[in-house]
């Protein structure tokens, strides 16, 4: 039998063994606290009477009000909401706040006590809209991965990258959806991942706008409390959320209301029903903080307004003199002065920000299976079928018009086949490079450089299988420099279409760019000189066939395959059009040379290019409008 003095003994040792353990354990999480407070400055954000308004489109050109004279302050390791009805001016204020609305902008921000350069700022922070766009053909650890990549100073290893992704995945309960695509995630998911990728980086300040909306109560409640977390690495986080429950609105540190454009209230959660108490309305006992103040600036509970708002404009006045007096807790004292010294975050050089953007663009090409391997199979199924109409035309004078058709017909479809899925894909790629360039992730010459060389090889594969066996079956000249020339003017109306295609999903969306492409074809196909020649065109429209890179193709390849050649075969008598000469006379070809002709269509492409650069940098202004 054991003795009872040893009994105790053991269990003396035992409860001393886990006090140490505790109070080591404590030990290392309080230092791996301090620890992740010194990795972000602490950064106090105030605004004063900001105002914005927005043009209506009612072709009178009227102003509606959208913010008026808004004034409040976030303070740093602090999780701030803002509440309000649909329409109060939640995401205008953040938008304003982030930098990504700059023009009509009327008011002060400061960024502990310095005045507000958006540059530096936006270094700094992280917004995430409401409407995040996410590349669909990459999987949830390639989101984060590549994100990573991108926002550190490239002196970390795939190890250190790793990890950090499956902690944030971890948090965010994307663990078991990591090898998931992107496009096949749920809403929910998608929601977190968006806001695992600014997350990632652990930013000074973070903005959301709506972060709970599509999530289910247990998820909108987990993802709060990771933003908590987020807080104890100085960081200021800010959320606009629409109508949020009791367990989530007891997580938030403070407070702001807006209401139809002017913000109603703004301080600590705590003091937020005392001050609403001090202007008539009282909120009942086990009722929603939310709701309540809802309730009351939407007009459904009985009482002055005008009251309210004085008395927490007084309130608030009075809070931020004494912060700035030094009259307040000395926790908030050394965020109000000045820091001249902002911990930027370094910015990946140009040829490290390509890298990454080019592997990421090898990815989405790999698996896209519409532009990558229907489109190579498209070329290939067409060219087979052109081969077995046109099989053996090339030689045969008695068969040279539809010859000529056919060629014509080499230049409609890799125009077309290229310029389409352009029109359909790039919209939601250049939504993402927009988002990702406001967010200070890389800039616009290392993403169009990318876009461009990643799209070549596929355009000289396609245009290079089709033409070979199309230019082989149907019986063309097999003479090198004759297949050389042909494939060049190829390559270059393929190119030209992709181009085309981009430059339209560029400045309109998929349904209209779907629309204007065949429509702005068709008269620049008129002007071809396959219809119609251009000497027989009137007087007044022979210079639209100047414009037409349709004409100088179609010229270009006729001048490949009959320029300078021996007489075609023919089994009859006589054959008109057995001379290589007259088919170039009949056809009014040629008009130009043939170098003349690559380097006009090259310089199609060069201008083109230039536009959709323009209109890139157009929508990036548009975006902060």
């Amino acid at each position: 039998m054991l003795d009872v003095n040893d009994t105790r003994k053991n269990i003396s040792m035992t409860a001393k063994m886990i006090d140490e353990s505790c109070k080591i354990q404590l030990q290392e999480t309080e230092e791996l606290i301090d620890k992740t407070k010194s990795q972000n400055p602490q950064l106090y954000i105030e605004f004063n009477n900001l105002c914005y308004s927005a043009t209506c489109h009612d072709g009178k050109g009227t102003k509606k009000t959208i913010l008026s004279n808004v004034t409040g302050h976030f303070k740093p390791s602090k999780l701030t909401v803002i509440i309000g009805p649909s329409g109060a001016g939640k995401t205008t204020l953040l938008k304003i706040l982030s930098g990504e609305r700059l023009v009509n902008v009327k008011g002060t921000i400061t960024i502990n006590g310095v005045e507000h350069d958006s540059g530096t700022f936006r270094k700094q922070m992280c917004y995430v809209p409401q409407q995040f766009s996410l590349l669909p053909f990459l999987t949830t650890k390639e989101t984060l991965y590549i994100a990573a990549c991108l926002n550190f100073d490239g002196n970390q290893s795939k190890e250190q990258i790793s990890s950090i992704v499956n902690e944030i995945a971890e948090n965010l309960n994307l663990s078991n959806c990591l090898n998931t695509l992107a496009n096949k995630l749920s809403g929910g998911e998608r929601k977190r991942l968006s806001i695992g990728v600014e997350m990632i980086t652990k930013p000074s300040v973070l903005f959301l706008d709506e972060p709970t909306s599509g999530l289910d109560s247990a998820a909108s409640n987990q993802l709060i409390n990771v933003l908590h977390d987020m807080t104890r690495a100085n960081c200021t986080v800010v959320c606009a959320v629409h109508q949020p429950s009791s367990q989530m609105i007891s997580q938030f540190d403070d407070i702001m209301v807006l209401s139809q454009g002017i913000c109603i209230y703004c301080g600590p959660k705590s003091e937020i029903l005392a001050t609403f108490s001090d202007a008539g309305f009282t909120c009942p006992d086990f009722y929603n903080i939310a709701e309540f103040v809802l309730e009351v600036i939407t007009e459904q509970r009985g009482g002055d307004l005008e009251n309210l708002y004085k008395i927490c404009h007084d309130k608030f006045q009075s809070h931020n003199k004494d912060t700035k007096n030094g009259t307040n807790s000395s926790t908030f004292t050394h965020t109000v002065e000045r820091d001249d010294t902002f911990s930027v975050k370094p910015k990946l050089s140009t040829w490290q920000q390509q890298k990454i953007l080019f592997l990421r663009s090898l990815i989405c090409i790999k698996r896209d299976s519409t532009m990558t391997k229907l489109r190579f199979a498209a070329h290939v199924v067409v060219a087979i079928l052109l081969g077995v109409v046109f099989y053996d035309f090339g030689d045969d004078a008695q068969k040279a018009q539809s010859n000529i058709a056919c060629l014509f017909f080499f230049l409609l479809f890799l125009f077309f086949a290229n310029s389409m899925p352009a029109v359909q894909m790039f919209p939601v790629e250049a939504a993402v490079f927009i988002q990702e360039h406001l967010n200070n992730w890389y800039d616009l010459k290392s993403y169009y450089i990318v876009k461009i060389l990643t799209d070549l090889p596929m355009q000289i594969l396609c245009s290079s299988f089709f033409l070979l066996i199309s230019y082989y079956v149907t019986g063309q000249s097999m003479e090198c420099n004759r297949v050389l020339q042909a494939w060049s003017i190829c390559v270059l109306i393929t190119i030209l279409g992709q181009t085309v295609g981009i430059l339209t999903g560029a400045a309109f969306n998929t349904e209209i760019g779907t629309f204007l492409i065949p429509a702005l074809s068709i008269p620049l196909l008129l002007f071809a000189g396959f219809f119609v020649k251009l000497g027989e065109m009137s007087v007044y429209l022979q210079p639209l066939g100047t414009v037409s890179f349709f004409r100088y193709a179609f010229e270009g390849l006729i001048q490949a395959i009959y320029i300078d050649r021996s007489n075609l075969t023919c089994v009859e008598i006589y054959c008109y059009l057995q001379s290589p000469s007259t088919i170039l006379s009949m056809m009014d070809i040629p008009t130009v040379s043939f170098h003349t002709v690559v380097m006009i269509l090259v310089s199609w492409i060069f201008c083109l290019h230039l536009i959709i650069y323009a209109i890139l940098c157009w929508k990036i202004y548009y975006a902060k409008k």
